[in-house]
């Protein structure tokens, strides 16, 4: 920042050579510059960054990512292990109840004690739940049974179940062995959702980033207010592989939808007018996974209330396309296009309000360094041209 700062300076010096400018009105010129550097110097080692999304878009894990690339790290006290079993609990919970409501659990009867042991801790006091024994072979059961695994194949989108189910019942056994130590990956994997708000600091090549982060639900929304002063940017969270999901607070809102109207808020409410936007397509990973099971486009003639996205203009996907396809790579790029558009439509501004989206992947720490390295340069020469050392 200083070489900037030096450099522009030097320019203007050298253009004022030969000013017919009196003695006094150059002093007064260098002291406003001087000052100006000092409150430049001062301020730009400070960056107040805003993460903002609907519930489950990624900010977490994204902020995880950060703290583990540019603060203390993994840090073992906040990987809880009860955190890992009460998420496992719960999501399979959720998986066997959206079972039963939209196909049948292939051994009812026979699995009739494994489910109650379920159903006996999540109607409990969640602060004092105790695990049975035994709990691990019952989810295993749960897990192996046909029916629900036709239900996680074709239809998990209509149910509010997290995606590191998978993970973590893969590594059922190291997770529910008595001297279990969670992972790195494990930590970044499990999903509490955030209430209220969170802050964290980094000091990234000499600036201070102060990240906020809050709960994205819609009970939660109301809390924004209180960190919306002094924002020099904000990175909104758009997770694209929700194109067939529904809210956990709604079951009838598509969750896309959901972040559209919340983006079109945030974009053009006026206490974000000189503030940088960022919009991350997040969760590109997931969208990919599902490409090929689950249509962008879909029209339910009958009950119109299921459709979504009726005007993508594809190419499509067929259910079954191969990854490595040439059209499942038009489909994929097509799809990312529609979307970053959508979100684009929603600024009512475009002449003086700039955004700049980025496709991006929670889980690859890689992508995340690399992207918010291209942010920050964003916002700093966002900063520069508010106080005018850069022109637009």
């Amino acid at each position: 920042i200083d070489r900037v700062y030096i450099k522009y300076y030097t320019y203007r010096k050298m253009g004022a050579g030969g000013s017919s400018a009196d003695a006094e009105a150059r002093r007064r010129n260098k002291e406003i510059e001087r000052q100006s550097y000092a409150d430049f110097k001062e301020e730009s080692h400070k960056v107040k960054l805003l993460l903002l999304g609907a519930g489950e878009s990624g900010k977490s894990t994204v902020l995880k990512q950060m703290k583990l690339l540019y603060g203390k790290g993994f840090d073992q006290r906040e990987a809880e292990v009860r955190s890992f079993l009460t998420s496992i609990v719960t999501n399979m919970k959720a998986l066997v109840d959206g079972t039963e409501l939209y196909g049948a659990l292939g051994d009812a009867a026979g699995l009739k004690a494994d489910k109650a042991k379920l159903d006996d801790l999540v109607t409990s006091d969640r602060k004092k739940w105790k695990f049975p024994m035994g709990l691990k072979e019952s989810l295993v059961k749960l897990w192996n049974d046909e029916g629900l695994q036709e239900v996680w194949a074709n239809q998990r989108n209509m149910i509010q179940v997290q995606d590191n189910l998978e993970y973590f019942m893969k590594d059922i056994d190291r997770v529910f062995a008595q001297n279990y130590v969670p992972t790195e990956s494990d930590w970044l994997r499990v999903r509490v959702r955030t209430s209220g708000v969170v802050r964290e600091v980094f000091k990234l090549d000499g600036v201070e980033f102060h990240i906020w982060d809050v709960g994205g639900q819609r009970n939660e929304r109301r809390k924004w207010i209180h960190v919306f002063d002094n924002v020099q940017a904000l990175i909104f969270f758009g997770a694209i592989n929700e194109y067939d999901q529904r809210l956990f607070e709604n079951n009838q809102v598509n969750r896309i939808q959901e972040a559209l109207e919340l983006f079109e808020t945030v974009a053009n409410d006026e206490i974000f007018d000189e503030a940088g936007l960022i919009l991350f397509l997040n969760k590109s990973d997931l969208y990919a996974d599902k490409l090929n099971k689950s249509p962008i486009r879909y029209i339910d003639e009958k009950n119109p209330d299921n459709s979504r996205f009726p005007d993508f203009k594809g190419p499509y996907c067929p259910v079954g396309e191969p990854r490595d396809s040439k059209l499942w790579k038009e489909c994929h790029d097509a799809g990312i296009d529609y979307f970053e558009q959508l979100f684009m439509n929603r600024n009512h501004k475009p002449s003086t309000k700039s955004i700049y989206s980025h496709v991006t992947c929670a889980m690859d720490q890689g992508n995340i360094d690399f992207v918010f390295g291209a942010c920050k340069g964003i916002v700093l020469e966002k900063m520069l041209t508010d106080i005018g050392m850069i022109r637009k």
